[in-house]
């Protein structure tokens, strides 16, 4: 006999459950338009430079047997639905200039990399409207922010990986949507979601694949969970927070629910930033500040580097790979170093391009520079560089500089192009542009994923 819906709303995946609702199905106003295209936008253009490294190939090598109907970035190919999430979830992360929020769960690490691809799959599969892939989209981003706020310590003191937990619930929500699912749907779908959370962080320390697949399977399991639930599947209503759930397994601990029913009037999706550097969130503002430093170093030789951080979600130095010392082997290894990514920016490198960090291995110099940098972790609020040179001067900068990651609609539309355009052509690039800019309006989203194929 098959347990009845209406149970799983008795749970915690239910409270969730209407809880996004409430916010996917509110009125598609201006800022929230504008709020998901922007996210869209950053998210696509992301992906598609993703799809020019190793780690994209591969996965594309690794499911090239699942043929179907489903859209792959920048590839006249088509896979299954399953397939196409994962490999274009991987794209996504791979520049590591994805979307972000202030760090570990919170806001649901790198969103965009999990929903985005799961929504395009769905879209596929589906056949719906624009407004119904903008909405799903808002859902998934509305789900992990819930449940990304709620996540007790322990989640974080057994080291499991933020974007690797939230993302098969991200991914779920946004599908689940975008099939028509309704909130007992929905519910189930989380709850199927949450049997396949998982990811450590020991691939950021070695730069492998891992952190990237992170992405692929969150999207791939999230999109299997929603099918489950839109075929009629029952789910245990307390799968997160039951005796032997979700929560008790992953965290030891329960989740602080009490103000589940008091969050933020604004939807999650106008509170995520954007990566202007093409590396760890928390080495974005370092190097905007080796940025402005960079022109008092021209010509003179480094003796020494001292790169001081607050222990902060967006400028700590714990996280896996950030504090490595080199050598720096592999594109991801480079990304996550402070010391690598401090140097490179110093000496003018372009650390917004992945494609640099990609090639950087042959770049003897910002590995030498790197090797003199003094890491350390301090009480106060900036981010503090000092270069003491060889003829005896110290130059300093000091500060914080979180607005980068906040550009405005214009620059995101400048780079959606840039990078569109160089994988696709431009004038695709700019019929993607325009569609996204008036989701709310396009009849079939499909345009916009067959399109994206080139």
């Amino acid at each position: 006999m098959t347990m009845p819906h209406s149970l799983t709303r008795t749970g915690l995946s239910g409270q969730v459950a209407e809880a996004v609702l409430d916010v996917a199905d509110s009125p598609l106003d201006t800022s929230l338009a504008t709020a998901v295209s922007d996210r869209l936008l950053h998210g696509i253009g992301v992906a598609l430079t993703g799809t020019e490294f190793e780690a994209f190939a591969a996965g594309l090598r690794a499911v090239s047997s699942e043929s179907g109907a489903s859209t792959v970035l920048g590839r006249r190919n088509r896979l299954s639905p399953a397939a196409a999430a994962f490999v274009n979830a991987i794209a996504a992360h791979s520049c590591l200039q994805e979307d972000c929020g202030p760090g570990g769960y919170v806001e649901g690490s790198h969103p965009g990399t999990y929903i985005i691809p799961a929504a395009l799959a769905a879209v596929d599969a589906a056949g719906v409207s624009g407004e119904r892939f903008a909405r799903g989209v808002i859902a998934g981003y509305e789900a992990v922010s819930i449940l990304g706020e709620i996540v007790p310590g322990g989640l974080s003191a057994r080291k499991y990986r933020p974007s690797g937990i939230m993302g098969p619930f991200g991914a779920a929500t946004a599908a689940a949507y975008i099939f028509g699912a309704d909130a007992n749907q929905l519910a189930t779908a989380l709850s199927i979601a949450s049997n396949s959370a998982a990811g450590s962080n020991q691939g950021f320390v070695s730069g492998t694949i891992e952190p990237l697949a992170h992405a692929g399977l969150g999207a791939r399991n999230g999109l299997l969970a929603a099918k489950l639930a839109m075929a009629g599947a029952a789910a245990s209503p307390n799968a997160l927070e039951g005796p032997y759930g979700f929560f008790a397994v992953y965290a030891g601990e329960q989740p602080t629910v009490a103000g589940l029913g008091l969050r933020s009037e604004e939807p999650a999706i106008t509170r995520l930033g954007s990566k202007k550097f093409a590396v760890c969130l928390q080495n974005q503002e370092t190097l905007e500040l080796a940025g402005e430093l960079a022109p008092a170093l021209s010509g003179a030789t480094i003796r020494e580097l001292v790169l001081s951080r607050p222990n902060t979600p967006a400028n700590g130095t714990g996280s896996a790979g950030v504090g490595a010392e080199g050598p720096f082997e592999t594109m991801l290894q480079r990304q996550m170093s402070a010391r690598f990514t401090l140097a490179a920016a110093l000496l003018g490198r372009p650390v917004t391009d992945p494609r640099y960090f990609n090639e950087a291995g042959a770049d003897a110099q910002a590995a030498d520079l790197a090797a003199l940098v003094s890491l350390r972790q301090y009480e106060a609020d900036a981010v503090d560089i000092v270069a003491r040179l060889d003829d005896g001067r110290e130059l300093r900068i000091a500060g914080r500089r979180p607005e980068i990651l906040q550009p405005s609609s214009v620059r995101i539309d400048e780079l959606f192009l840039e990078r569109a355009g160089r994988v696709l052509n431009a004038e695709l690039a700019e019929r993607i542009l325009c569609d996204i800019r008036s989701i709310s309006s396009v009849p079939d989203a499909a345009a916009i994923t067959n399109a994206l194929r080139g």
